[in-house]
């Protein structure tokens, strides 16, 4: 897969943190420099790659424990939205006052981490900033499970549709021409009102905020639209990360239809915890042979352990036989030719990178 920026999808419980840092891993082992990044707030990738916390900074994981002659390199982080919400607005900001005021005003820092949108819209921002200014080849973004992630390709839309509304640009407005700095000098009823309800010190700030972000309007406009264009970039890729159970199938189709709609680029499947048939199940016959217990009491119980585990072939054999149905189900909903990479089932929990690294062949390249 040639992409500069991989976005890993899907329901809830699938494994989506688990493939993330297993193809950031591969990808990375290939000589590549990546950077895998989570949005999840359960934190689960840190204990993946054994590297402890993760913050808004990028972490080297330690590849030369699993492969001394690698040649790439592998950085994880964990979306701070708070902190990356102050980057933007340094960013943005026409000086490093005007910044510093806005940061340090109290309803600023309200709604930085209270409104709605922020987390999801944020998240873009530290995919842009590390697209454009990040020494990477490749960056794996592990998103939320499907109905959050959703809210994550909206973001650009809905920030942009922020400061397209009135309501929007009268906040904004000079103080000669009204806005909440107007309401904050006024004696309108209205602002008598919102004085008695949030006090004359939290109307002031209010109005210093918006007039403030007045000047960081263009720059957030701006940003919103380079979002929105890196989601459909030729470079960018969606993978849908499911499993072999009609759940976690329905939830990969609706995430596809939203992709289809909005035209972002769909890179392909990626279903984990496939059951495999058994190569060569064994016969209750050949088991009781094998290992002849000691005394007739023994003997007889030896007889119902070696008849039930002979079971277990053709037990695992009608899942395996249900998980590929299931397998060519979601594989024909989907595009014609479409892509689809199976992971098998581990049988255990994968905790460190030695693990993760075994998925590797199983995964995009």
């Amino acid at each position: 897969m040639t992409a500069r920026v991989i976005i890993c999808c899907g329901s809830g419980g699938v494994g989506k943190t688990t493939v993330s840092a297993a193809l950031a891993i591969s990808l990375a082992r290939s000589g590549q420099r990546v950077a895998v990044l989570t949005i999840d707030p359960a934190r689960r990738l840190a204990d993946s790659l054994g590297i402890g916390s993760l913050g808004n900074t990028a972490r080297r994981v330690p590849l030369e424990r699993i492969d001394p002659d690698c040649t790439g390199s592998l950085d994880a982080m964990m979306l701070d939205a708070k902190a990356t919400f102050d980057d933007l607005i340094r960013r943005v900001s026409p000086s490093p006052g005007a910044a510093d005021r806005i940061l340090a005003n109290h309803y600023y820092r309200f709604a930085s981490q209270r409104l709605g949108g922020s987390h999801e819209y944020m998240a873009m921002e530290k995919l842009l900033d590390l697209w454009q200014t990040g020494p990477y080849d490749v960056i794996v973004l592990d998103t939320p499970p499907t109905r959050h992630a959703l809210d994550f390709i909206k973001a650009p839309d809905r920030m942009a549709g922020l400061f397209d509304q009135g309501v929007m640009r009268w906040l904004v407005m000079p103080a000669t021409q009204g806005g909440w700095r107007a309401l904050e000098l006024g004696s309108e009823v209205v602002a008598k009102v919102l004085k008695r309800f949030l006090g004359r010190g939290t109307i002031a700030e209010i109005a210093d905020f918006f007039e403030d972000f007045r000047d960081l309007w263009d720059g957030f406009t701006e940003r919103s639209k380079r979002v929105k264009a890196l989601l459909a970039d030729p470079a960018t890729r969606f993978l849908l990360v499911s499993a072999p159970a009609r759940a976690a199938q329905v939830e990969a189709l609706y995430f596809l239809d939203v992709l289809n709609q909005r035209k972002l680029p769909f890179g392909g499947f990626v279903i984990n915890r496939v059951v495999e048939a058994p190569a060569h199940p064994p016969s209750a016959t050949a088991l009781r042979a094998a290992m002849p217990p000691d005394g007739p009491t023994a003997a007889d119980r030896w007889a119902e352990i070696c008849a039930g585990v002979a079971q277990a072939p053709a037990q695992r054999q009608a899942l395996a036989e249900a998980h590929a149905r299931q397998v060519a189900a979601l594989k024909a909903a989907g595009p014609v030719g479409a892509p689809c990479w199976l992971i098998p089932d581990q049988d255990r929990d994968l905790h460190d990178l030695a693990d993760l690294a075994e998925l590797g062949p199983y995964l995009p390249s």
